[in-house]
């Protein structure tokens, strides 16, 4: 198959809200005056349209829901594991889908298990001087552990065993927070 040059985002949106309402793919394509062939590749990297082409309205709670879980899926395929993947789709509760839905949760197993064949040694975020001060300056700043951890690009769990094992850390966690409470 030649390649095509892929849609831009406006011819991807226009498509969309005509498939949105109701009109066939082969239709709306030819009344908007688009190739076909574009058609395919744009929707490999716009994850809406591939949603309309499915059928489905993108617009839906239910869709950004399933768009959000899909690129969780995505970033574990991909060898990120589910903390720093959870850091990186930055929406919704992963943890919390895996808990209520046990086929996807199956699913991030088989993902994450099927990046491990091509596994190489990652790079762990370490908790240096500076990571550290960005994340005590938003914990002070009154935001919560979770949202603190990820404005300087680690995880809850890193700070948690950080916290564990590093009493000075604790306290400076727990000066943090009482400077937020004021």
């Amino acid at each position: 198959m030649p390649h095509s040059v892929p849609l831009s985002t406006r011819q991807a949106d226009r498509l969309i809200t005509a498939l949105r309402h109701g009109q066939d793919l082969d239709d709306a394509v030819t009344t908007l005056g688009l190739d076909m062939a574009a058609v395919w590749p744009t929707a490999r990297t716009h994850p809406r349209l591939a949603v309309a082409l499915a059928g489905r309205d993108p617009d839906t709670d239910t869709e950004r829901g399933r768009l959000a879980r899909a690129d969780f899926l995505r970033l574990l395929a991909l060898g990120l594991p589910p903390s720093v993947a959870e850091l990186a789709l930055a929406e919704g509760d992963p943890g919390r889908w895996r808990g209520e839905d046990p086929a996807y949760a199956q699913a991030c197993a088989a993902a994450s298990t099927a990046a491990d064949a091509y596994a190489s040694r990652a790079r762990t975020r370490r908790m240096t001087p500076k990571v550290t001060r960005t994340f005590l300056d938003a914990l002070t700043a009154g935001t919560t552990v979770e949202a603190a951890a990820a404005a300087a690009g680690i995880t809850k769990p890193a700070v948690y065993q950080r916290r564990r094992r590093d009493s000075e850390f604790a306290a400076a966690m727990d000066a943090a927070r009482a400077t937020a409470e004021r």
